[in-house]
């Protein structure tokens, strides 16, 4: 029993890095593809599509209820629930290697995101309060999706049972599609500025996962008694 437990965790592992290959180049490509379209100002086909279809959904309920996701992807909303991440990390796990990657990670992405868009100098589809800021790519889906899908991760990672990793697993997902889905409803960005935040932010992800697992397998492991 124990030689196909360990057979298959080896090839759960051997699965999840092609996935995460896999994804990893699928993202890259988009993201280069949609650069090279915002550089040469050309305009891309399914943004006004889109938007089209979104401006028909206008309620107050459902302006609401965005402005709620767009809150928690904010600068304000990602500091409160990054304190409350890394003293629940810090009193359950004291795991320093995740409070140092999700920490440092998110300054990192942040300002990233901040040079790609003053050197791309799209302008917002909106105008006024909340426009003073360029557009691509996005922030919120960009630094929302490293940030929280590291705790996502983290939360998967601490979870044994196998069902309560599921729930957590599409709470994750559709919470962070929700983020990016505000910033489309609510008019801050382009939906190709959503998906390019995306592309950019699960790219970031994976290079911090990455990162993690490469500092816990430097750690030497216990001896069973």
């Amino acid at each position: 029993m124990e030689a196909e437990l360990g057979k298959r965790l080896v090839k759960e592992k051997q699965t999840s890095k092609w996935r995460r290959l896999i994804l990893f180049i699928l993202c890259g490509g988009f993201f280069i593809w949609s650069f090279q379209q915002i550089m040469n100002e050309h305009t891309i086909g399914f943004d006004e599509s889109i938007r089209s279809m979104v401006n028909g959904w206008e309620a107050d309920v459902l302006i609401s209820f965005f402005h709620l996701f767009t809150m928690l992807g904010d600068k304000t909303g990602v500091i409160i629930i990054m304190l409350l991440s890394i003293m629940l990390i810090w009193w359950k796990q004291r795991d320093y290697a995740a409070m140092g990657i999700i920490v440092g990670g998110v300054i990192i992405v942040n300002e990233l995101n901040k040079w790609l868009k003053d050197f791309t100098g799209r302008e917002r589809p909106m105008t006024g309060p909340g426009a003073e800021s360029l557009s691509f790519p996005s922030g919120h889906a960009m630094v929302g999706l490293f940030f929280y899908g590291l705790l996502l991760y983290f939360a998967l990672a601490y979870t044994k049972q196998n069902g309560m990793r599921m729930m957590i697993a599409i709470f994750g997902v559709i919470f962070i599609a929700l983020l990016g889905t505000s910033r489309v409803f609510l008019n801050y960005h382009y939906p190709s500025d959503v998906f390019a935040g995306y592309a950019a932010g699960y790219i970031c992800l994976i290079l911090g996962v990455l990162l993690y697992e490469w500092i816990q397998s430097l750690r030497p492991k216990k001896k069973a008694m």
